[in-house]
Formats: C-alpha cells, sequence, structure tokens
C-alpha cells in the first residue's frame, strides 16, 4: 500500500458510517494510513503527535453497520482514481441521454406535424382558423389561470404545514419554494429532483429544519396520493363510461392500450404511499416486505445492491411515515392539505381542457360533461406515461396527447394545440422557474458582496 502513494501527498478517501443515534449515514474522510491499518490490520508505532492523534482516533473509531462496512469497503478498492474513471462515465452516460432525449422529442413533434398537416383531411384556411381561435380567444386566459392556481395551492399546502408546524405563516418563502419545487420536479427525469431543492429553500428562508424537511415530504405524499385516486377514479370511470364518451372513443385499441399502460402507472404511484402507510400501522411487516421485494429484485438481476437499497428505502419510508403521523395530529391540517392535492391536480389537467377549446375542440355527442371528460382522459394519460424517463414524460406525454384528442380538432389545429399545451404545461414551467431563481440568485450575491464590503469611510474635513 505504501508504495502506492506519492510522496508529499495527502490522498483522502471517503467511507460511509451509521450514526447510532440518529441512524443517518455519515460521510466520513479518512486517510490513506488509516485504510492500511484496516486492510492489513496492523499499527504503526507513532512517530510523532500527528501520527499519535490519528492513531487515537482508529482506537476511538465506532464500529460499522454491516452495510456502512459494505460501503466503506466498496470505496477502498480504487482511491480517487477509481472515482475519476466512475465520474467520466457518469459525464458521458448522461451526455448519450441528453442526446437521445432531444432526438426523441424532436422526432415526436416531426411525426406529429406531419401527421397533422399532412393528412386526408380537408384543411380550413387560414381565415376560418383564426375565426375559430378569434371566437376562444378567452379559454387561453383560463388555461393560464389553471397554471397559476397549480403554483398557488401547492405553495398554499406548504404554507398550512409550516404555519402548523412553526406556529408562523411563510407565506412568501412557501410560495417561491413551490416555483423552484414546480422548476426542478420537470428539469428531472421522474419528477424526483423537487423536494430536495424545496428543503433546501424552504430552510434557506426562514423555515427551520425540522419543517424545512417534514413539509415537502408531506406534500409529495399526499400528492401522490390524491394523483392515484383520481387516475383509479378516472379509469373506472372510462370503462364503465359513465361520462358519456363517444363509442368510437371508448372502443379505440389505441387508447384501450393505453388505459391497461396506465394502471401500471398508477400501480407504481401507489408504491410509496402504501409502504408509508404500511410502516405507520406495522413497521415490522412493512420491513418484512421491503427486505422481500429487494432479495426478489437481487435474484432477479433487477436490483443490483439489495442491501444499501432496502436501507435507503426504508430509511425514506420511514421518514414519510414520520411525516405523515405529524401532520395526522391536526385534522384541519391534514384534511385541508390533501383536498388542495386534490384542486392542484385538477389544475394541471384543466390547462389541457382549456388549451384544446381555445382551438375549437369538440366531439360528436359532445354534453354538460365536457370539463370531467377531458380531465378523465388526462389524468389517464398522465398515468400513462408517469414512469417514463424522460423530464415532464416529454415525448411519450406530447404523442399521447395528439393521437388522444386529435379526432376532436380540425386538421391543421391539433398540432398547434398539443405543442400550446406542452407550453404551458411543461416549458413554461421550467423558464418561470430558471427566471426565478436566476433572479433570486443574483440578489443573494448582491446582498452577500455588500456584507463583505468594508464600510466607507467617513469624508475628511
Amino acid at each position: 500500500m505504501d508504495s502506492m502513494i506519492p510522496e508529499n501527498e495527502n490522498l483522502i478517501a471517503q467511507k460511509i458510517e451509521v450514526d447510532e443515534n440518529t441512524a443517518e449515514p455519515v460521510i466520513v474522510e479518512t486517510s490513506i494510513e488509516e485504510i492500511s491499518e484496516q486492510a492489513n490490520s496492523t499499527c504503526d508505532a507513532p512517530t510523532d503527535n500527528t501520527n499519535k492523534k490519528a492513531n487515537k482516533k482508529v482506537k476511538q473509531k465506532k464500529k460499522l453497520t454491516p452495510i456502512s462496512e459494505q460501503l466503506s469497503m466498496a470505496s477502498f478498492g480504487g482511491f480517487q482514481q477509481r472515482e475519476n474513471e466512475i465520474s467520466k462515465r457518469q459525464k458521458t452516460f448522461k451526455t448519450i441521454l441528453t442526446v437521445v432525449f432531444f432526438v426523441f422529442v424532436i422526432a415526436v413533434l416531426a411525426v406529429t406535424f406531419y401527421h397533422d398537416f399532412f393528412s386526408t383531411k380537408e384543411h380550413l384556411s387560414f381565415k376560418d382558423t383564426i375565426a375559430i381561435i378569434g371566437d376562444n380567444w378567452f379559454y387561453i386566459l383560463f388555461a393560464l389561470l389553471s397554471l397559476i392556481l397549480l403554483y398557488f395551492f401547492k405553495g398554499l399546502k406548504l404554507s398550512i404545514l409550516c404555519k402548523n408546524m412553526t406556529g408562523k405563516w411563510h407565506f412568501k418563502a412557501c410560495m417561491s419554494t413551490a416555483i423552484v419545487g414546480v422548476y426542478y420536479n420537470n428539469v428531472t427525469p421522474l419528477a424526483v429532483g423537487g423536494q430536495p431543492f424545496e428543503i433546501y429553500h424552504l430552510s434557506k428562508h426562514g423555515v427551520h429544519g425540522g419543517c424545512a424537511t417534514s413539509a415537502p415530504i408531506a406534500t409529495f405524499f399526499l400528492n401522490q396520493l390524491a394523483f392515484a385516486i383520481l387516475a383509479l377514479t378516472s379509469v373506472i370511470l372510462f370503462t364503465r363510461n359513465a361520462l358519456q364518451l363517444p363509442e368510437y372513443i371508448v372502443e379505440a385499441p389505441a387508447l384501450t392500450s393505453v388505459v391497461v399502460v396506465a394502471c401500471v402507472g398508477i400501480g407504481c404511484c401507489l408504491v410509496v404511499p402504501t409502504l408509508v402507510v404500511l410502516f405507520s400501522l406495522f413497521p415490522t411487516v412493512g420491513t418484512k416486505l421491503v427486505n422481500f421485494v429487494m432479495n426478489l429484485g437481487a435474484k432477479l438481476k433487477i436490483v443490483k445492491k439489495p442491501r444499501e437499497t432496502t436501507f435507503r428505502t426504508i430509511k425514506t419510508v420511514v421518514q414519510n411515515s414520520r411525516c405523515l403521523k405529524r401532520i395526522a395530529k391536526s385534522p384541519f391540517t391534514f384534511i385541508s392539505n390533501f383536498l388542495l392535492s386534490f384542486l392542484e391536480q385538477l389544475a394541471n389537467c384543466s390547462i389541457a381542457y382549456f388549451t384544446l377549446k381555445f382551438f375549437g375542440f369538440d366531439w360528436p355527442s359532445w354534453n354538460v360533461w365536457e370539463w370531467s371528460q377531458i380531465i378523465m382522459l388526462c389524468f389517464i394519460l398522465n398515468a400513462a406515461v408517469t414512469f417514463i424517463p424522460t423530464p415532464g414524460n416529454s415525448g411519450a406525454a406530447d404523442l399521447s396527447f395528439y393521437f388522444l384528442f386529435e379526432s376532436g380538432l380540425t386538421a391543421g389545429l391539433a398540432f398547434p394545440a398539443m405543442l400550446v399545451w406542452r407550453i404551458l404545461n411543461f416549458y413554461s414551467t421550467i423558464l418561470i422557474g430558471f427566471t426565478f431563481t436566476s433572479i433570486q440568485n443574483k440578489r443573494e450575491k448582491r446582498k452577500t458582496a455588500l456584507m463583505d464590503s468594508p464600510p466607507a469611510l467617513p469624508p475628511t474635513t
């Protein structure tokens, strides 16, 4: 080992220990000498005060858990060189995924554009197209209002939770956190990036650590549960045609396949809420179930590291369970947040309805349930694409929306309707979030610069 150490260089490796008090994984920096002592089980006699201190730290070190030992030993083999190799692989893989993502989205746009503008359907003249949009211009205002309400409901949920936990309203901080959360959810695959940034943003703007952590987790849990309930209800209503959709829509083979895939998506969305409730009521059963699933996944070559994955899964679910128990102590907080989660989901799907009406959407045998019909189909669509590993489910959501609703639009208007819907529902949230975070970062840099600048000297007489 000593021959691998260059002279005059202090190589630092990292290992993970589990704190006995908090059960949290902690990254600990350790020297190359300490790793050598662990690997060879030998200790050289200390020659100076620095070595004495290092030797005392080794002796006083706590015993690692099996999981932390496995994680720690995994980092001993390659040291810094191995980390650099992994980093290069990750960058290459990320670049490939980005290229594939853009190619896929552009291909979807090209296919839908060609299908809409070069189909055999009769196209309206430009004058008639402008007339349709002119007659329905107010619907786009309702679509924008739905987008605003989506942010408002999300921010209000966080505000109520913060009020319950801290006794103070943090309305401004929670509204800005809602913008940040929606932004990072939409720029990360599978919408998994929002919660960490929400926690960071709340803690940075005056909300203490416990509330800053619990509030985003609780809102995410209730949001997932509300979506799963609404999507499942939509599937049931569709299979029974309770909202009187046109028969050719209900019997379409493509839509039937989408419903089947939507059921799979609903099942995925129910995994976390089910585990949280199970851990809240029967923690032992929940732990055994997670262990069973991870071991089964390892045998099927789906889960590569079952022990570490089990540890992380249980930790996440237990944290969700604690947050749920905390807000369940206040019936008003729990019920109001649950209802606001439903309203947030309805506002999101209402963007699609008002966008379609803006372009003159109409189906034969249309009835007074037109809003609920579109909302029902939107929930089925969202459930079907929920596990597509692209930011905002891009590509799959665009294609599904186009072929689901193009029969109710005049040729030449289906593609613009799909494009406007994606701009309002997805791309606008990225633009709003990016602009907001950029302005906020500039303000914070200015404040820091003013605080660090020396005070002005008084004028000399």
